[in-house]
């Protein structure tokens, strides 16, 4: 046979290399290596003539094998009356604290999802200040849910829900707990409310004038999207060259061709705001990321106290507005930007008090 180290031609039953020393495996006659299953561990000789018990932990991203070991035993046998206990340390929750899980979710979630959705997890996350310094394995049920009933609006409690959930999904799959079980899918909500595109009440676009006069600049945003009826997309969009305020009217739109490239009137109220940042931006009139503006627009409702909207409602603000004002449909239509008068109608939300007002002139 050959050396097992030096690979020159020595006796079969050599247990020694006679060139370089080095001991060889000799598999006795009768007897056979008995073997463990894959994940059961293993046990061998160190220099020291002593013995170590190791188990596979996993692997690292460069597929580089993560061991746990325990030395110095004097025999084999008492190596091998280890491995179980070793097997069950390693099954032992790994102690990570909820702020570290989030930085390791968010670099891989946040790739595959919207800037809106990115902003409203940011939010959710930073009103779950009490778990940041936890461990996620320690967290239960109560904990979450005691974050949420602190938390006004039905979608922010929802948003907080599903960011924990995706969270405890992140730790199962890297074995960061003992066992598989999303205690954020156990938390309860509020009932859905039934509309989730509405228009903003005459007294919640008093605190918006209110808050912008006080000096409270970005506020002047909201109020450019409901009197022009713009997304964020739109008004992003808007670039200082397509801004006419001698004429009292902007170019700009997307989505639908009636969107697209139309006339957006500015109106008499908000004409000193388009002025400022007309003057204030260096290319458009609004020169910020959407999830700073997303963030900064849900601060401003909760600030306020205004119930949480989606910007979305300040088109829906708009129309009402307009049929408030008893605008004919037709502009109505063009000032929104709809291709169908039947969509245009799902964007007013008359009070009680006009219907009654109109009825009462029949």
């Amino acid at each position: 046979m050959k050396c097992k180290k030096c690979d020159r031609k020595i006796a079969d039953d050599s247990i020694f290399c006679s060139f370089c020393g080095k001991k060889q495996i000799v598999e006795l006659p009768g007897r056979k290596t008995k073997s463990r299953g894959n994940g059961q561990g293993s046990v061998y000789q160190l220099p020291n003539k002593k013995w170590r018990a190791a188990v596979t932990l996993g692997y690292t991203e460069e597929k580089v094998r993560i061991y746990k070991t325990k030395s110095d035993f004097k025999t084999k046998k008492e190596g091998l009356e280890y491995l179980q206990k070793l097997r069950d340390e390693s099954k032992k929750p790994k102690d990570i604290k909820f702020s570290k899980l989030y930085d390791e979710w968010k670099k891989k979630h946040y790739s595959n999802i919207g800037k809106s959705k990115i902003a409203a997890y940011k939010i959710a996350y930073k009103k779950c200040k009490d778990l940041y310094y936890k461990n996620i394995a320690d967290i239960r049920t109560p904990d979450i849910q005691e974050v949420i009933d602190s938390v006004k609006g039905y979608y922010p409690k929802k948003d907080i829900k599903t960011l924990c959930s995706l969270m405890f999904k992140h730790a199962i799959r890297k074995d960061y707990l003992a066992e598989t079980k999303n205690y954020a899918s156990f938390v309860e909500l509020p009932s859905t409310p039934k509309s989730k595109n509405t228009s903003f009440t005459d007294e919640e676009l008093t605190s918006f004038w209110n808050d912008y006069n006080a000096g409270n600049d970005f506020t002047g945003y909201i109020l450019i999207m409901i009197y022009t009826s713009m997304r964020y997309g739109e008004l992003y969009k808007i670039y200082k060259v397509n801004v006419f305020l001698d004429k009292n009217y902007m170019i700009g739109g997307i989505k639908t061709d009636a969107g697209i490239d139309r006339e957006i009137g500015i109106a008499d109220k908000i004409k000193p705001i388009v002025e400022k940042f007309y003057n204030r931006g260096k290319k458009k009139l609004l020169e910020m990321n959407e999830n700073t503006f997303y963030e900064r627009y849900y601060k401003t409702l909760e600030r306020l106290e205004i119930p949480e909207k989606k910007p979305h409602c300040c088109r829906h603000t708009f129309g009402t507005l307009m049929a408030r004002a008893k605008v004919q449909p037709a502009i109505i239509q063009s000032a929104i930007g709809h291709e169908k008068y039947e969509t245009t109608m799902q964007y007013t939300h008359i009070p009680l008090s006009d219907k009654l007002e109109a009825i009462n002139k029949i």
